[in-house]
């Protein structure tokens, strides 16, 4: 193991080389050999890439107590990694690497059971972001916001949503900061704001949030609350197409205007 660690820091040495290093150490049942030589083997590093192996590895390694290699499971199971998306799979091994103590397996466990289709999963996910936003995690606190304006494993309540949404959005997330924007311009949960909707907008928008810079793009090509500005528009629906909106191309094509963004 540790000849693979130096020739991991070894500039010069090939990955090749590398990937057999952590292969001995791994059948000389050394358990992070097996978790690295499974990762070389899934993503084809330093080895011709051989997903079956790659698993085997990595089913060892956790089943040995290894923390990252239960996590990469269900990272592989939940994302259909080159195995067949499994859910089931995904939340056993994410369940089994929280128990290990590894720091993003909560996150990924509370992301997997939110976005399921079991209520009362739902409400486990709930408790799981609550937990992890008194730990300072903002992405976790836009989601119990979320599950408020939704009401997905707590009982709708939008005044609880916006006061949830606004803690995320002031400790910097843009999710947070472009709904608030949003519901803001929709008035959802209060008065219509279309002044309040841009100020979040924008703070979302330094961050190249899509779905902000699209909305900046709808305010200023409406006239919306503002002057209508044809150049504002074009800008920020350039920035949205520049970050992967799916309309804002088609938006820009209706306001006349080029896609590729000016340099």
């Amino acid at each position: 193991m540790e000849q693979a660690w130096n020739l991991e820091s070894d500039a010069k040495a090939s990955r090749e080389a590398v990937f057999h290093a952590y292969l001995m150490a791994a059948r000389a049942g050394r358990m992070e050999a097996m978790t690295n030589a499974g990762l070389h083997l899934m993503y084809g590093d330093g080895v011709r890439k051989d997903v079956k192996q790659a698993l085997r590895w990595t089913r060892k390694a956790a089943r040995l107590g290894d923390d990252v290699a239960a996590f990469n499971l269900g990272l592989f199971y939940a994302k259909g990694q080159d195995v067949r998306k499994d859910r089931r799979i995904a939340e056993r091994w994410y369940r089994r690497a929280v128990v290990l103590g590894f720091p993003q397996a909560k996150g990924n466990l509370a992301a997997l059971l939110y976005f399921g289709r079991n209520r009362e999963k739902w409400k486990e996910a709930v408790v799981l972001c609550r937990a992890l936003a008194r730990q300072g995690d903002m992405g976790a606190l836009c989601t119990v916001a979320e599950a408020y304006e939704r009401g997905r494993g707590v009982r709708k309540n939008l005044g609880k949503a916006i006061q949830l949404y606004k803690q995320a959005a002031a400790g910097g997330n843009a999710d947070a900061q472009a709904t608030l924007g949003w519901m803001y311009r929709k008035g959802i949960g209060g008065p219509r704001d279309v002044l309040g909707a841009i100020r979040w907008y924008q703070e979302a928008a330094k961050q190249g949030h899509a779905n902000a810079c699209f909305g900046l793009g709808r305010i200023h090509a409406k006239g919306d609350g503002v002057p209508r500005s044809k150049a504002r528009a074009a800008r920020y629906y350039r920035m949205a197409a520049d970050a992967g909106h799916p309309r804002a191309a088609a938006c820009l094509k209706a306001l006349g205007v080029d896609r590729p963004t000016p340099t």
